[in-house]
């Protein structure tokens, strides 16, 4: 059982936890970061839009040196999965996994959110070959003059499809037999935009296969070929910790932050994409600037 009363504890060493943990490092803070391993950076093929690599840089190359950068400064990284966090009656926090207890004066959750996988055979496969891709803010503009597919219901997948119509040279919403819940006007926008509305739901969807990017077979017998698929079927917020503490939440389980990340409960600050924000490795790094900064101001 760890029994020093830590300055910061940051559960989750992502692009959000690992940014605060540099910034907890800098400012002599004592922090530590828990973390399971888990952060969605490890699926990125290449990212284009991090400030500083024009080129791109492989996801789990910039965690490395996100890693690298924090144990620099003396933040350690604990592998743990923190099970449970409350809060005590002396106003400090305890986190406990099934290998300790830690205690700290504040806490930043930089727990994440994970994407709504479609049943599709070899996905990993797919996602790293570029045929499957989850971000269009981070990569549409990779999809440029190619036969994009975007899977999703109602209006996810429709705000999702005229997002990406920017790009793509054709494209083809998949809706799921959801296209006559939405409003006709935005159905009628997307038409305007080029945007084909499959009328059959998907049967069958394969990657890789016979040099085909993205096989679609519909449930009506007519099979569709496509370069880059894009699943739109939500995400899933890493929030239970935090809500179980009473912090508010947005229905999607986005965290609800002040000016200084701080939730609804004294002292809990989130960063990345728990957050209610844009889903961003930017982002991320800003959010945990702005909530080390304010812990460090407070402490």
């Amino acid at each position: 059982m760890k029994e020093e009363l830590l300055d910061c504890l940051i559960v989750g060493g992502g692009a959000a936890g690992l940014t605060a943990a540099v910034y907890m490092g800098r400012y002599k803070r004592r922090a530590l970061v828990l973390d399971d391993d888990g952060s969605r950076l490890q699926c990125i093929p290449r990212t284009r839009n991090v400030p500083g690599f024009p080129d791109g840089i492989e996801g789990r190359e910039l965690l490395q040196r996100m890693r690298a950068h924090a144990e620099k400064y003396g933040t350690r990284t604990v592998r743990t999965r923190v099970e449970q966090l409350r809060k005590r009656d002396d106003g400090t926090f305890e986190a406990r996994s099934a290998d300790g207890l830690w205690r700290a004066r504040f806490v930043i959750l930089a727990t994440g959110a994970r994407d709504v996988e479609p049943d599709i055979d070899g996905m990993e496969a797919a996602v790293q070959a570029g045929q499957v891709r989850y971000c269009p803010v981070c990569d549409g503009y990779e999809t440029q003059g190619q036969r994009v597919a975007v899977l999703g219901r109602a209006g996810h997948g429709l705000r999702e499809s005229l997002f990406v119509s920017t790009w793509a040279r054709e494209l083809t919403w998949l809706a799921m037999a959801t296209q006559h819940e939405v409003d006709p006007a935005e159905l009628a926008r997307l038409r305007e935009a080029g945007v084909r509305i499959a009328e059959s739901p998907p049967h069958r969807i394969e990657c890789g296969v016979d040099g085909v990017g993205v096989r679609v077979e519909l449930q009506n017998g007519e099979v569709l070929e496509f370069d880059t698929l894009y699943p739109a079927l939500g995400l899933e917020h890493a929030c239970d910790l935090a809500t179980a503490l009473g912090a508010r939440a947005r229905d999607d389980g986005q965290l609800e932050v002040d000016a200084h990340q701080q939730t609804s409960i004294e002292g809990l600050y989130v960063a990345g994409d728990v957050a209610v924000d844009l889903n961003q490795i930017a982002v991320a790094a800003g959010h945990a600037a702005i909530a080390a900064t304010a812990i460090h101001n407070r402490l």
